[in-house]
């Protein structure tokens, strides 16, 4: 780990007095900071295995983070879900064609994985651009669906007949395992539970913008989904992140009509495209916003952490650049990974 430290020396070489405090040479303040560096991909568009910064990536979309700190990569141009532990990136399931067969991770494959959540038995769930259906990867990396049909659509009921629409583009899980489903094509939230059926827990399938309860509430362009301790769901709508709650009641939590960018307040703050977001133990929210990470705070206020314009640069948060990215991850610590689209890497961002 890249260890960077700004650090401020208060007093001189005998001793200062400072608004009544005594400070000494010996007293030094560390400057936390957002710092944002290089996991794996060489930025070149292919498939390659092998040492981290020299592996290739095609277009990673997600990254989920198991508690050993491995970190699994949806790699949606290469039809594979790779892997990344101990400084290499190997491929953990897929026959790197586009194809969506089941079965073992030599034999089962992918067409454009999208979206991963690990559950609590280290079992991988992922959702895929071109497959209507949520699939389950085991630790031993045998690959099953969970629940859906091949044919798109919509259907609550039993998981082996339900439908979802294509270019579902959320996935969370709950403690008890439920798992829960951003379907953009039908504009709802859906639920598998552990009893092994689907059902809708908010939206009505109109377009729009409308809070309220279940079978009123709209939403407009849902990307990006997270749930807290408390069970309540978050699901980014472009340029605005609504609440749902477990009851099913959606508001808006932070965010305005207007698209743009701006810090501040959830009355202030503006948002222009959000595609993912991860929740940690604080219940700190972390989504991507176009080409920048924001954090959103409990009481909703919001702060840029890294990003500006489109580009590649590793660095503080303040000058760093990512390349549309699109799926987050969130390790143990706290750490942020990113998955950088156009830039074909996965990035780190750590508070030090």
């Amino acid at each position: 780990m890249i260890l960077t430290l700004s650090i401020l020396i208060v007093g001189n070489i005998n001793c200062k007095k400072n608004e009544g405090n005594l400070l000494t040479t010996d007293s030094l303040l560390h400057e936390k900071k957002w710092l944002v560096t290089t996991v794996a991909g060489s930025g070149l568009a292919y498939f390659a295995d092998g040492p981290n910064l020299t592996a290739e990536f095609r277009a990673p979309l997600d990254v989920a983070v198991d508690e050993d700190g491995a970190i699994y990569v949806t790699d949606a141009i290469n039809h594979r879900i790779r892997k990344i532990l101990q400084d290499r990136v190997s491929t953990f399931a897929g026959i790197g064609i586009q194809d969506t067969t089941s079965g073992n991770s030599s034999t089962a494959g992918f067409a454009f994985p999208s979206y991963l959540v690990f559950d609590k038995l280290r079992n991988l769930y992922t959702l895929d651009i071109e497959d209507p259906r949520v699939r389950k990867i085991s630790s031993s990396r045998f690959v099953s669906v969970v629940a859906g049909s091949v044919v798109a659509g919509f259907a609550d009921g039993r998981a082996d007949t339900a439908k979802f629409g294509k270019e579902c583009l959320g996935l969370a899980i709950d403690e008890h395992g439920n798992i829960y489903v951003l379907d953009w094509k039908n504009r709802r939230l859906r639920k598998i539970s552990t009893d092994g059926n689907v059902t809708t827990i908010a939206g009505n399938g109109s377009t729009g913008s409308v809070n309220g309860n279940p079978d009123i509430a709209q939403f407009m362009d849902p990307a990006g989904l997270a749930i807290d301790k408390q069970g309540n769901l978050f699901v980014g709508d472009r340029n605005v992140i609504r609440k749902v709650t477990p009851a099913g009641f959606v508001s808006t939590f932070v965010g305005k009509d207007s698209i743009g960018y701006r810090d501040g307040s959830d009355k202030e703050a503006l948002f222009s495209g959000i595609q993912d977001m991860v929740i940690d133990d604080q219940g700190n929210i972390y989504a991507t916003d176009e080409n920048r990470i924001r954090k959103i705070t409990p009481q909703g206020v919001v702060s840029t952490i890294a990003g500006s314009t489109a580009g590649y640069k590793d660095g503080d948060g303040v000058s760093a650049k990512f390349n549309d990215p699109v799926g987050l991850g969130i390790d143990g610590q706290g750490n942020i990974y990113v998955a950088d689209d156009h830039n074909n890497r996965i990035r780190k961002i750590s508070y030090q």
